[in-house]
């Protein structure tokens, strides 16, 4: 069924079942650095760096296919529809460094839940971090 939004704010998710196997319910973007201060004789604080920016992101929502479950394994590369929706590039949006070329989004973790009387459902963890390229993967066995 589709919607007819009067608003020019942002409404329901893009389909990324391709990519994640799951009929999207929630996806969110968690964006976060790590922090480091300097501080003075006294041990107030009076400089201060934020480094190592990176983006979390965590998608759930219902299966699709039954027979195909869960569509990425842990360290797949995603290319999810939902990061690039009304261009807004949502994987390093709110970061202050400028991606390197194959900055991507790696899965990190993934959790499927089958219940008695409800539609089998699962969660995809990812991280982007702006400076790791993901083209050239090395597997070492």
């Amino acid at each position: 069924m589709s919607a007819t939004v009067f608003a020019a704010a942002r409404y329901g998710a893009t389909d990324d079942s391709s990519a994640t196997g799951l009929l999207v319910g929630n996806i969110s973007y968690t964006y976060s650095s790590e922090q480091a201060f300097a501080k003075n004789h006294l041990g107030s604080d009076v400089g201060a760096s934020l480094y190592n920016e990176s983006t979390e992101i965590s998608i759930s929502g219902v299966v699709k296919t039954k027979a195909t479950g869960l569509v990425p394994d842990i360290a797949a590369v995603l290319t999810l529809a939902n990061s690039s929706a009304d261009t807004l590039a949502a994987d390093s949006k709110n970061l202050f460094t400028t991606p390197t070329s194959g900055a991507g989004v790696l899965v990190t973790g993934a959790t499927l839940n089958r219940v008695n009387s409800e539609f089998e459902n699962g969660e995809v963890s990812a991280i982007y971090k702006p400076l790791i390229s993901l083209s050239s993967p090395a597997v070492l066995t």
